[in-house]
């Protein structure tokens, strides 16, 4: 570790040499690579975070480059996390990063955070986070709960023995009940704000120190700051009874709605036969196709496809379920 590199923040009496060694040590997993998991990220590797995983799903588009730091234009069509890894890594090299094409699921969220000092939620909806809670809560991983959506939002540090999410929020509420980017916008400004709170937070647990035991809201537009004392709670399915519900679940939605986009995700219920480039040569006959980052899309009436070597499949232009 170059020391010199890190001199402004080894000063800081809440760092020091100390605390920079231990961020120097400490793994740091990052799930979702949108708004959020941009900025904070850029925080994680420019702080010398010795090794950081980030998991997303989804492909860079247009919509992204007004809020969502790493990406430019020429990302567009790309997956996220292939191109996180490859910026990060050179914007600080000390810095091992990873960068997974995933979904977060029942049966890959314990591998994902297994092994973590901390976990960061850049999540873009509530079924993801109360499967993150489920796993950390069951594994004693520490992670922080952070939302942005219009001009407000909330962060929340979660450690073994103290309140889980589900303290604060029982259970997942219906869809399309919580507003969402697509449905009442972001200003750009807010998950810098949110991310700045939450990496703050994750630097105080890789450092082995007392995170805030709150949950902060802050509106960057009217300027409020709360912070709210969350208390544990005994009859907590999650932390208190320890009742995984949401990594027990056998079934997997195989049509969503992706949230803040114009596209949904088919998961389908059987791997890929003959791997993508023989899908492509069989698409090429209706439409346009091509590869990027081993993902191939495909163009036709108005529909834009992207499919991942699962088979997962993308599709850009409806929100339409039954389509």
């Amino acid at each position: 570790m170059k020391e010199s590199r890190y001199s402004r923040q080894i000063l800081l009496p809440e760092i020091g040499p100390s605390g920079q060694k231990k961020l120097g040590s400490s793994r740091a997993v990052v799930i979702g690579c949108g708004a959020l998991g941009t900025h904070a990220l850029s925080h994680l590797v420019r702080a010398g975070v010795g090794s950081i995983a980030v998991i997303d799903r989804d492909i860079v588009e247009e919509s992204n480059l007004q809020r969502q730091t790493l990406f430019e234009e020429g990302d567009i069509g790309r997956a996220k996390a292939k191109v996180a890894e490859e910026r990060l890594s050179r914007v600080n090299s000390e810095v091992a990063v990873s960068g997974e094409v995933a979904d977060i699921t029942h049966a890959n969220v314990q591998r994902i955070v297994k092994g973590a000092t901390v976990v960061l939620d850049a999540t873009d909806n509530m079924d993801t986070r109360f499967l993150v809670n489920d796993a950390c809560v069951k594994l004693g991983v520490p992670w922080v709960y952070a939302g942005a959506v219009g001009t407000t939002g909330m962060v929340m540090p979660i450690v073994p023995g103290g309140p889980c999410l589900r303290c604060v929020f029982p259970s997942a509420p219906p869809p399309g009940q919580l507003p969402t980017c697509d449905t009442v916008g972001i200003v750009n400004t807010l998950p810098g704000a949110v991310a700045a709170f939450e990496v703050t937070e994750a630097f105080k647990i890789m450092q082995g120190k007392e995170p805030a035991r709150e949950l902060f809201f802050v509106d960057v537009w009217s300027g409020e700051l709360q912070r709210i004392h969350v208390r544990k709670n005994p009859e907590c399915e999650c932390c208190g009874k320890h009742n995984f519900e949401f990594l027990q679940a056998k079934k997997r939605k195989l049509v969503v709605s992706l949230c803040g986009r114009n596209a949904v995700q088919i998961v389908p219920a059987r791997p890929l036969r003959g791997g993508l480039r023989e899908l492509r040569s069989r698409l090429s006959r209706l439409g346009d196709t091509s590869m990027i980052d081993d993902l191939l899309r495909f163009k036709t009436r108005g529909v834009d496809l992207t499919v991942f070597p699962d088979g997962r499949t993308i599709v850009g232009g409806t929100t339409d379920l039954a389509r």
